[in-house]
């Protein structure tokens, strides 16, 4: 199964395309990461192919089951843990919900409301209840931007896992390290194109992390994986 996008523009009203001509593809299994600099149209792809932002010309071939997660979700804080998760699991057959709790480390937060956790509980809650939702491709849009490292590396783990029993996921991440250590794919976005698609060590090189930040920097491999890090002076 697969969903892509073909020659896809997009532009907000009054302004210069956010998109122009991006091709992307994400089949069954991958753990697929959208990297980029501020600004380069990684939130504006997601929302075009899950449906929420309808694009000027191009195609999205979305198979249904897409599922979603912005930057930024304020449900009530009147909602306990557990009732935010079966909201999403109400969208499809019942999931194991004492599992996936217990997958993102939340279960001994069931009973509490929103308002009684932390930010980086509560971006583990949210995923959660986006894989309550037993959704075939899911879009996550930062969901690690509130996590320590350790939390970043179990989210991550956790996610790749899902994909290795057939989901789809594409993630939205400022860490190309992390992409380095965990994606599938990785597409590069810069000057509203996607340039580079494929490895971490096709994407994530010296010359392309130079141009999108405009800046030198240093790429070596540790443990097989390509790391960038700011070059000295």
């Amino acid at each position: 199964m697969t969903l892509r996008a073909e020659r896809l523009c997009f532009a907000y009203p009054n302004s210069l395309p956010t998109l122009s001509d991006v091709d992307f593809t994400m089949v069954s299994g991958e753990l697929h990461f959208i990297v980029g600099a501020n600004g380069s149209g990684k939130s504006t792809l997601l929302r075009c192919l899950c449906g929420l932002l309808t694009p000027q010309s191009g195609a999205v071939n979305a198979p249904s089951r897409v599922s979603f997660l912005p930057q930024s979700v304020f449900p009530s804080q009147q909602f306990t843990v557990r009732q935010l998760v079966e909201l999403g699991a109400r969208l499809s057959a019942t999931p194991d919900l004492n599992k996936i709790l217990t997958q993102l480390d939340i279960a001994h937060l069931a009973d509490r409301n929103l308002n009684e956790i932390s930010g980086g509980e509560y971006q583990r809650v949210l995923v959660a209840s986006v894989l309550a939702e037993s959704p075939k491709f899911l879009l996550l849009d930062e969901p690690s931007s509130s996590l320590d490292l350790h939390h970043q590396v179990k989210l991550f783990s956790l996610l790749k896992n899902f994909c290795n029993a057939g989901l789809a996921i594409a993630v939205v991440c400022h860490d190309f390290n992390i992409a380095s250590r965990f994606a599938d794919n990785i597409s590069l976005l810069h000057n509203n194109k996607i340039i580079e698609s494929g490895s971490s060590k096709r994407v994530i090189t010296q010359q392309n992390l130079s141009l999108l930040f405009n800046d030198s920097v240093t790429v070596s491999l540790i443990n097989n994986n390509p790391v960038g890090v700011p070059a000295d002076d």
